[in-house]
């Protein structure tokens, strides 16, 4: 068992046994001053004009820590970091835990906060470009996964083979947070150590009807991930267990760069979490002289993988629209679209068994096209993107649409697949959005009625590696499993990629 693996077996019971009301004076006589965890984040120059701001976990009552930046000609400064804190009304869900963010300037050589280094360089070039979602261990009421080996939920590994790659960036493709339910009385040997998520309130009880939990987040993200956290910034997206009402509190307090920390928290005690979608953005990372890639980022945590929802489209096109703006071509810039819900995704096939009741208009036979929802809100959308990055289903995953960008699927960082056998993820019938006889679909979601044209699909937890190649639009992505080892070479050229 790697030393990572080992330390968020162990750690997670100590933090429960100190409890809920961290002790100022306990942190601070720790040679990490009470810190939990220390990463760099990228961020669109509207944030930071280097791209680049540093936050740290501390405990509740823990001052913020200083950040020390040493420019390249030597010269250090200190500067203090600023707060951030979830809503009070999630009460003794993240009683423990807070945030603390800082910008760091262009320019610097090393940073650290308190006595731990973090990544303080916006490369002038990228050659390098790791990406993984999807890594949270599973525990639901209906389903646990076995997280007490790495074989079983490799998480903290895949992150060690992603820092021994030495990225000069990683895009996460969202859901960190799985920690839905208690773990089982006849599931202790499988998640033990898994901090309870928040008990919803009943009547009369003052605090809100979330599941995450900071403990639950130092468990499922913050411990497995300290490799990559060390390696480089990392461009992080919101998936659908980052939604408020599942693992939004956490997110908003450690990762959103664009809402406020406590975004997802009731507006009473005791009200339900809201729904919110964060603006689009984009970042351009430059890749050699006269070439740029464009990360445009589309927060897709709410709405249905199986229907169309038309109160929520009304929220999601927008966004869209913004990405089609920022995706305008441009000489020598690409683009890219990066989301957590795929928009030609295929899943497994018994994914939505039993049908979906609620989708309107009835999924047809509950195809396993997802995310049914993203393909209806950017109809007409996609056109100028070079790829359409993102994750959601547990697998590696390419699928081309007849002109179309190729979807590209990185869902195999850490989460249980949702099956291991191949061919439950054979290409439906028809097309995403289409209807067979006797259903009927609403005019303002035309179909599209193409089938894929390539579809190559991978169940092998691991990441994967992007290299630049000579010309503008060429890509070599490295498939490698969790000990680094490449299980497959895809190559990207324009719109499209194949696998071998």
């Amino acid at each position: 068992m790697k030393f990572t693996q080992k330390l968020a077996v162990l750690m997670v019971p100590a933090l429960l046994v100190l409890g809920f009301s961290a002790s100022s004076a306990v942190a601070k006589s720790s040679p990490r001053h009470g810190i939990v965890a220390a990463y760099t984040l990228v961020v669109p120059n509207s944030i930071a004009k280097s791209h680049l701001q540093v936050r740290a976990v501390i405990p509740n009552g823990v001052a913020c820590p200083t950040v020390t930046k040493t420019y390249a000609n030597g010269y250090k400064r200190a500067s203090p970091m600023k707060l951030r804190a979830p809503g009070a009304t999630t009460g003794p869900a993240f009683a423990s835990l807070r945030a603390c963010q800082a910008n760091l300037p262009s320019g610097l050589s090393y940073a650290r906060v308190g006595a731990i280094g973090v990544p303080a360089k916006f490369q002038p070039k990228f050659d390098k470009i790791a990406v993984f979602g999807d890594t949270g261990c599973r525990v639901t009421a209906t389903q646990v996964q076995n997280c007490s080996t790495p074989a079983t939920w490799p998480f903290a590994r895949n992150a060690e083979s992603v820092a021994a790659a030495k990225p000069d960036v990683i895009f996460f493709t969202g859901d960190f947070f799985y920690r839905e339910a208690a773990c089982p009385a006849d599931k202790l040997a499988f998640c033990g150590a898994s901090p309870p998520p928040a008990i919803p309130p009943a009547a009369g009880q003052q605090y809100a009807p979330i599941t995450d939990t900071d403990y639950g987040w130092v468990a499922d993200t913050l411990i497995p991930m300290a490799p990559a956290f060390a390696a480089a910034p990392i461009l992080v997206t919101r998936g659908n267990h980052e939604s408020c009402f599942r693992g939004g509190n956490g997110w908003m307090m450690l990762f959103e760069i664009k809402l406020k920390p406590d975004s997802c928290a009731p507006t009473a005690a005791g009200a339900s979490a809201p729904n919110n979608i964060a603006p689009t953005y984009s970042v351009d990372f430059p890749i050699t002289s006269g070439r740029t890639l464009r990360a445009i980022m589309v927060d897709t945590n709410a709405g249905s993988n199986s229907g169309i929802t038309p109160e929520w489209q009304a929220l999601q096109k927008p966004a869209y629209q913004k990405a089609d703006k920022l995706a305008a071509p441009k000489t020598g810039r690409e683009s890219w679209l990066i989301t957590h819900r795929p928009m030609f995704g295929i899943d497994d096939v018994h994914q939505f068994d039993p049908p979906d009741p609620t989708a309107i208009p009835p999924d047809p036979g509950e195809l396993n096209w997802t995310s049914i929802d993203q393909t209806g809100a950017a109809l007409g959308l996609t056109s100028r993107f070079n790829l359409m990055i993102a994750s959601d289903v547990h697998v590696a995953q390419v699928v081309q649409m007849p002109g179309q960008p190729a979807q590209v699927v990185f869902g195999n960082g850490g989460s249980v697949p949702d099956s291991t056998n191949p061919a439950d993820y054979s290409v439906p019938a028809y097309g995403p959005l289409n209807t067979p006889a006797g259903h009927a679909i609403n005019p303002a979601y035309p179909p599209i009625n193409q089938l894929p044209s390539y579809v190559w699909t991978k169940i092998q937890y691991g990441h994967a590696i992007f290299t630049p190649s000579a010309k503008t639009g060429r890509w070599s992505i490295s498939q490698r499993n969790t000990a680094g080892k490449q299980f497959a070479a895809c190559t990207a050229v324009g719109k499209k990629v194949t696998c071998k």
